[in-house]
């Protein structure tokens, strides 16, 4: 039996294909990913267009509230109202003059909630990060955590589901919303109903 010192320092070359085609499909892999994400983001937008314009424009031109798929699934018009407030990753991500516009935005928004009894929407959340060894400190932040100077941030916000609630119950009860400052969006959506 002939030993060849030189097997075990050279990797064969069906190893370095083996290495190479893995490297190939996991490239490939990558490029079929972002082909399927790009594909389902223009699905998605092809499916808002179709609820939100063409279906309710074609449902309104020919007078139609409402109608039944043949497998018996409903589809009728909802109208929306919807509105926003920046939020701190929106403005996190947002650079120069747009944050300074989305921080100004949202702080507009927030003093208009409370100047109309609407204060208790808004959430504040107070994240303080802490080693596994700091329990004692973590117990006692509540108390002193300005006196201690420990950096912590602090995400103030409402839920959007709320925030809609709120715009739509004063606008069907007469009531003024600032339209351009919660960039209120009004329209009509078809909808599936449930239970159909």
């Amino acid at each position: 039996m002939t030993i060849n010192p030189l097997d075990d320092v050279a990797p064969a070359s069906n190893s370095l294909g083996a290495i190479t085609d893995m490297g190939q499909k996991m490239y490939d892999l990558l490029k079929e990913i972002k082909e399927l994400e790009d594909l389902l983001k223009k699905k998605k937008w092809d499916f808002t267009n179709l609820a939100e314009h063409e279906l309710p424009d074609l449902m309104q031109e020919l007078n139609c509230k409402d109608f039944t798929l043949s497998n018996g699934t409903k589809c009728e018009i909802k109208e929306i109202l919807s509105g926003s407030i920046p939020s701190n990753g929106a403005i996190e991500k947002a650079k120069g003059d747009d944050k300074l516009d989305l921080e100004m935005r949202q702080k507009q928004c927030l003093d208009w909630l409370r100047d109309n009894n609407h204060g208790d929407l808004i959430k504040s959340n107070v994240t303080v990060p802490f080693s596994k060894t700091e329990d004692k400190k973590c117990n006692e932040f509540v108390n002193e955590l300005r006196e201690k100077n420990i950096f912590y941030n602090r995400a103030v916000g409402v839920h959007h589901g709320q925030l809609n609630a709120l715009l739509k119950e004063r606008v069907e009860d007469g009531k003024e919303i600032p339209y351009d400052l919660f960039k209120v969006f009004t329209g009509r959506k078809a909808i599936f109903v449930k239970g159909s």
